[in-house]
């Protein structure tokens, strides 16, 4: 007796072990989906779920049903699975049952949880995306688009600025539609959809959020196109700081205050947007290609090259600041010049010196030309004849058509100047003169370029001489133009869609940097070239506008484009939104001051995670972003309860993560169980069994005593 007595201890510990549980009968919550995609299809099934099991409807909210053929269509126009899953817990269920079409973002079960899929109802709905930052003027898309869970035939209608469209479509899935128009004032857009599902319906207004500043220099036919666009239009004087959104040049590097060429490229590297046009002044006939070599996204085509070589007095008298500003003007010419230029330096004082002979000014060339002329110091008298007659030689074998001479000096000239005229004139070459100074022999200098069929150029001071040896520059290293007919062809890029440019009437030859991008060409030959430096981008325009599209009408548009194009990396911003999570990942490129995100009245700092990229997780609401005195409503298609999915999929992949399984109509009606565990049970048995069996024992050894 008990030796059974202990195995049935034992066998009672290791059942204990095991935890068995008896089935009992349970408590089953239905979850039934009330939202607009599926509640017809719960509805039809209603008299097919079991009378016994509690009830629970949901959409936005999540209420209890007091039968499973009750109605509710006042629990919002959404899926909230949140707020059901929290009403189901409440309940404390032993089997929870989901009925719904799966159209929702899933999130986990707290608690094993079985799918029914039920079909989603045929529909469209359309929601309207206004862009992020409106301008006016701009021509500006709204976003149309549709989202149909099922394939569906449905008939379309956008009413607005730009007039009625009407079309019938197909729509399964996302459909992405472009409603564009020029914004000069606060618009209305409306979208209609409809079909035999019936009807859905969207509204959106746009405001004006700017309008671009632009500061033309040059060029008036320019300008009247941007106020035609609705660009608030500066025709000069160039002054610092710039402020424009937009600075479009059309006048010479020297027709600008001293120091503009250094203050456009900072203005660009900061995110201002830059436009060259080639008016008489501007462009490579205003030097720009030598000014701005590194952001010129055009550069002369063909051009020939020229040769000239500097004359430069280093007597005792230029010694001091003279010698350092001559030396600086040096420099400027050495800048200007382009590979196939040719550039010579020749020194005279009592005697005459080869800096160095003219050569190409090819990178290396610049730098040992650079090198040289640091090195140049003053003394001695001022013999001019020996130095001039050297640069005439110099210049005999060079390659070129166009040679020329510069004679600079800052005293009288001591040796007999009949001579130097006459060879002036009988050379061929272009010669002028520059004249430094009260102290200057003005009146020999001004024959002399007279004689030599050149320039002459006065200096009060020595602060003038590097501008005015640009100039000389600019005059002997110039560009050409061409007039004529020439067809223009657009390359495949989004500011030359839906425009067929006329034939120009003038043409710069020119070709495109390699960092450029080619946006019109004629003949192989870049006519608009485009790109971005540092955080702005600048734009080169090869033709006259006052002479070329005089006739084209789409001109003002076509020009407003690229003019907001231009300023878009200090102006205008792109925004990116898509679901991550329980929220938005909201991304935002420009260039902006202290961006917050303003939404459900919590303000939250988008962290910059690279240059003009700001990031932020948000909530999945509306929003504005705040930066500075702006406020930008940010307007973004979330996933929506007609958004396209895999509802079936959705609701396996949800019932398989909390251990359920997806069931057939079928399998409704089987009833649920609420498990008893035996474990408590069995140990307190086999605790009754020892204490037993130690009595019995206790008995027995007394007996025997």
């Amino acid at each position: 007796m008990l030796r059974l007595l202990k195995v049935g201890v034992l066998i009672l510990l290791f059942l204990a072990f095991l935890d068995p549980r008896w089935p009992m009968p349970g408590r089953v919550v239905y979850l039934l989906d009330f939202s607009p995609s599926a509640r017809e299809s719960v509805f039809a099934l209603a008299d097919r779920l079991p009378r016994d099991g509690i009830y629970v409807a949901f959409a936005e909210r999540a209420v209890r049903l007091p039968s499973p053929t009750a109605r509710r269509l006042d629990l919002g126009e959404r899926t909230d699975l949140k707020a059901a899953f929290q009403e189901a817990e409440a309940l404390r269920p032993s089997r929870v049952v989901l009925v719904s079409d799966g159209l929702f973002e899933p999130i986990s079960a707290p608690f094993p949880l079985d799918a029914v899929y039920v079909p989603p109802k045929p529909h469209v709905a359309v929601e309207l995306v206004p862009p992020p930052y409106p301008l006016y003027g701009e021509t500006v898309g709204v976003g149309v688009v549709l989202e149909a869970p099922l394939s569906v035939e449905a008939r379309l209608r956008v009413e607005g600025p730009a007039g009625t469209w009407e079309r019938s479509l197909r729509v399964e899935g996302r459909k992405s539609l472009a409603y564009t128009f020029s914004l000069t004032e606060k618009a209305e857009v409306w979208a209609v959809v409809e079909g035999s599902w019936g009807r859905s319906e969207a509204q959106v207004s746009l405001q004006p959020a700017d309008r671009g500043r632009a500061l033309v220099l040059g060029d008036p036919a320019l300008a009247r196109y941007l106020e035609a666009q609705g660009f608030q239009v500066e025709e000069g004087p160039f002054r610092l700081p710039l402020e424009a959104d937009l600075v479009a040049v059309g006048l010479g590097v020297l027709d600008l205050p001293e120091g503009a060429p250094e203050a456009l490229r900072s203005y660009l590297r900061q995110g201002g947007g830059l436009l060259f046009t080639a008016t008489p002044k501007g462009l490579f006939f205003g030097g720009w290609d030598r000014a701005l070599p590194e952001d010129l996204p055009l550069k002369p085509l063909g051009r020939k090259g020229a040769a000239l070589v500097l004359v430069m007095d280093v007597s005792g008298s230029m010694e001091g600041e003279k010698l350092s500003l001559a030396v600086a003007g040096a420099l400027e010419l050495v800048r200007s010049a382009a590979e196939e230029d040719y550039l010579g330096v020749v020194l005279f004082s009592s005697t005459h010196r080869v800096l160095f002979p003219p050569r190409p000014m090819t990178e290396q060339g610049k730098k040992e030309a650079e090198s040289l002329l640091l090195s140049v110091r003053a003394g001695g008298g001022t013999v001019l004849g020996s130095a001039f007659r050297e640069a005439v030689r110099l210049l005999q074998g060079v390659p070129v058509e166009r040679k020329g001479i510069l004679v600079l000096s800052d005293g009288l000239i001591s040796d007999p100047q009949d001579p130097i005229l006459a060879l002036a004139e009988a050379s061929g070459l272009e010669v002028s003169a520059m004249a430094l100074g009260a102290d200057a022999d003005r009146a020999f200098l001004k024959v002399l370029a007279e004689r030599g069929g050149g320039r002459y150029y006065q200096a009060a001071t020595a602060q003038e001489l590097p501008r005015l040896f640009l100039k000389e520059g600019q005059e002997v290293f110039q560009g050409e133009g061409l007039e004529g007919r020439f067809p223009v062809k657009a390359r495949l890029h989004p500011l030359a869609q839906g425009f067929s440019p006329p034939p120009l009437s003038v043409l710069l030859p020119a070709r495109a940097e390699p960092w450029a991008e080619v946006v019109l060409e004629s003949d192989g030959r870049a006519v608009l070239a485009l790109g971005e430096r540092g955080e702005g981008r600048v734009a080169a325009l090869a033709t006259d506008l006052s002479r070329s599209w005089r006739g084209w009408k789409e001109a003002a548009s076509f020009l407003g484009g690229l003019a907001r194009y231009l300023m878009g990396g200090k102006k205008a911003m792109a925004l990116y939104a898509y679901p991550e999570g329980k929220g938005v990942r909201v991304v935002v490129l420009g260039h902006l001051e202290r961006p917050l995100f303003l939404s459900e009245g919590q303000e939250m700092p988008l962290v910059p995670t690279g240059p003009g990229r700001y990031e932020i997780q948000a909530p999945a609401a509306p929003g504005v972003l705040l930066d500075g005195s702006r406020r930008l409503p940010l307007a973004f298609p979330l996933p929506g309860e007609w958004t396209p999915r895999d509802g079936k999929l959705v609701l396996k992949t949800l019932a398989e993560a909390s251990h359920g399984r997806l069931l057939a109509l079928e399998d409704l009606g089987q009833p649920g169980s609420s498990p008893l565990p035996l474990r408590p049970y069995l140990l307190a048995l086999a605790l009754a069994l020892f204490l037993l069996e130690r009595l019995l024992e206790a008995r027995s050894f007394a007996r025997k005593a």
